[in-house]
């Protein structure tokens, strides 16, 4: 196994097959999140078995707020497993470099993803826990609750809000 880091945008291309077999139409059309506006990748988790994608982690970095406070939040979204490698580690690997990267660059106060509730188990395993407060976001040019997935918190370098709201000053990720 091999993971890499890369820009979001020089990662594209590579982890674009990959979503397309994640995501084909047949699943889009009935997932709970198709119409949601996200963000693009700031930084790309690519992990190889071989010169094969098997697993993809999207990291985003954001200034946004809790309880009105500014904070620097690590996102994590956009992770996917080529549909016969799941449950062997792969996306677990390119989550443990995604937490070293925020943790390695000093400025990220905590983490924040959003996810369907089939896999909270996945990412509470990973140290993650469910958030209890408000999510606010941007979308279609509206700010408001965040209520499609569930948003999960961890600490980086503050200890992850517990509460309350935080507002990610524009789109999810």
């Amino acid at each position: 196994m091999r993971v890499e880091l890369r820009s979001g945008n020089d990662g594209w291309p590579a982890v674009e097959p990959l979503n397309a077999l994640v995501y084909p139409p047949e699943v889009l059309a009935s997932i709970v999140w198709r119409e949601v506006e996200w963000s693009h990748a700031d930084k790309r988790v690519l992990v190889y078995l071989g010169e094969r994608l098997i697993a993809a982690v999207g990291l985003y970095l954001r200034d946004g707020t809790h309880d009105g406070a500014g904070v620097r939040i690590g996102g994590i979204g956009g992770v996917m497993t080529h549909p016969e490698h799941r449950g062997r580690g792969f996306a677990s690997a390119g989550m443990r470099r995604a937490e070293d990267f925020f943790a390695e660059r000093g400025d990220v106060d905590f983490g924040l993803l959003v996810c369907e509730p089939k896999n909270i188990g996945f990412y509470a395993r990973l140290g993650w826990r469910v958030f209890p407060g408000e999510l606010v976001v941007e979308q279609h040019g509206r700010r408001g609750a965040f209520t499609v997935t569930t948003p999960m918190v961890r600490a980086v370098r503050r200890p992850a809000p517990s509460g309350g709201t935080i507002d990610l000053c524009g789109l999810p990720w």
